[in-house]
């Protein structure tokens, strides 16, 4: 594998991941900006977006998009998150001409007519009613809310169903002029590509993206914590999140606070399944999570379990973290080390998820260079350094979000109790 990085006059990045030998290849649009950039009238413009980039364009319409990607044996397609929104194609490789003229021109000329807007707005509110209707969706939705109650860093992704009805074509716009610039994003192609060609493709598709760097509205969630309660009789279980306040990505120590919710949850021989699921029988999933954002971070444990056994879940899953400040298996360090390296070992194989992870670097650090740095740095942990993370994230405020039939009650003394 062989990366390489040009920026053209205009300010835009193209980043080749060149996979010799491959067939396949895959082709990422991202740009530094999601939900967390949104005012809160807003709330959802970012999504929405998302949802118009193939509505149509000056030449092609949503059907012309879809039969002609479709007839290079290629998908495209789309994802928002809460830093960044990225648009992609992935197919043969010998395609990927054309599908940098298909996805410039819906990047550079999309039309976002009333019709289409009035039609996806319905889509939309669809995909709402889905998350609705998913209690780990909305368990993890409360979580954030909980951490970071009015910043919007705890605000929805999918949108407020209120901007969703009413917004348009305006609203849409301003987004984009705000933050859809050259220098807010950057291109990726991965798979057997000549970055010289791609560098000539790029610039021509992309000629009319709108220059600059202005538009960073962020600012730093401020992380509260607390508990939140969304009681739903017609659901069968009970969704449980229970977080702490973790790390930013890329901090002094963020490595070893991935692998301690690896190594306390992640995986069937984990401390935390065999306690909980193997050994009390309480519930059929069971995990802990770590996730990172550019300023902060969450890390704690996620489990779904019937009513009746919400308390003795709760309290086995804080013995068995609070375990971890203590000390730390070798087993479970060993097995929590190897699944992070199998994982970047895997990005290094595949298209696509090396193409999100050379755009997700780019926008770390201003240069993709591929994953042998973070294979490296994994490698450099040390088990005691899980332990101390351990000690730093369980000595923080706790936030709990419970969605389901349980009844109304201070469940997050049970924790605090457990930690203190």
């Amino acid at each position: 594998m062989h990366i390489e990085q040009s920026t053209l006059p205009s300010g835009l990045t193209v980043v080749s991941g060149t996979m010799p030998d491959f067939e396949s290849a895959a082709l990422l649009v991202m740009v530094n900006a999601g939900a967390r950039d949104e005012i809160a009238a807003h709330n959802g413009v970012a999504h929405f977006l998302e949802h118009m980039a193939f509505k149509g364009t000056a030449t092609r319409s949503a059907f012309d998009i879809a039969v002609q990607i479709e007839c290079l044996g290629a998908d495209i397609n789309a994802f928002t998150s809460r830093e960044v929104t990225a648009y992609y194609i992935d197919g043969p490789r010998d395609v990927m001409g054309e599908a940098l003229t298909i996805l410039g021109d819906v990047l550079t000329a999309s039309r976002f007519a009333a019709a289409d807007i009035d039609l996806e707005r319905g889509v939309i509110a669809q995909e709402i009613a889905r998350r609705n209707d998913n209690p780990g969706a909305l368990c993890g939705e409360g979580l954030y809310a909980t951490a970071y109650p009015g910043h919007a860093m705890g605000r929805t992704v999918l949108g407020d169903p209120e901007f969703v009805a009413g917004a348009t074509r305006e609203d849409l716009l301003g987004f984009i002029g705000q933050h859809y610039l050259t220098g807010r994003m950057v291109v990726v192609a991965t798979g057997n590509i000549e970055h010289a060609w791609l560098v000539d493709r790029v610039a021509a598709a992309f000629a009319a993206l709108p220059q600059g760097t202005t538009g960073q509205t962020r600012t730093k969630p401020e992380y509260t914590g607390g508990q939140y309660l969304h009681v739903r009789k017609d659901f069968s279980q009970v969704n449980m999140a229970l977080a702490f306040p973790s790390v930013a990505l890329d901090a002094p120590g963020q490595i070893a606070h991935q692998l301690l919710a690896a190594a306390l949850g992640d995986g069937m021989s984990s401390p935390l399944f065999q306690e909980v699921r193997e050994k009390r029988g309480l519930v059929y999933g069971v995990g802990a999570f770590s996730s990172h954002a550019d300023d902060g971070g969450l890390l704690g444990i996620s489990a779904g379990m019937t009513p009746d056994n919400l308390g003795a879940v709760l309290e086995t899953s804080c013995i068995e973290a609070r375990r971890c400040t203590e000390t730390i298996g070798a087993r479970d360090f060993m097995r929590a080390r190897n699944m992070f390296l199998a994982q970047l070992a895997s990005v290094k194989e595949r298209p696509f998820p090396l193409a999100r992870y050379l755009a997700g670097q780019f926008f770390r650090h201003g240069v993709a260079r591929g994953p042998e740095g973070d294979i490296a740095r994994i490698r450099a942990v040390a088990i005691d350094e899980l332990r101390d993370a351990a000690r730093e994230v369980f000595a923080g405020a706790p936030t709990l979000s419970l969605v389901g039939p349980m009844g109304e009650a201070d469940y997050l003394a049970t924790v605090r109790a457990a930690f203190a």
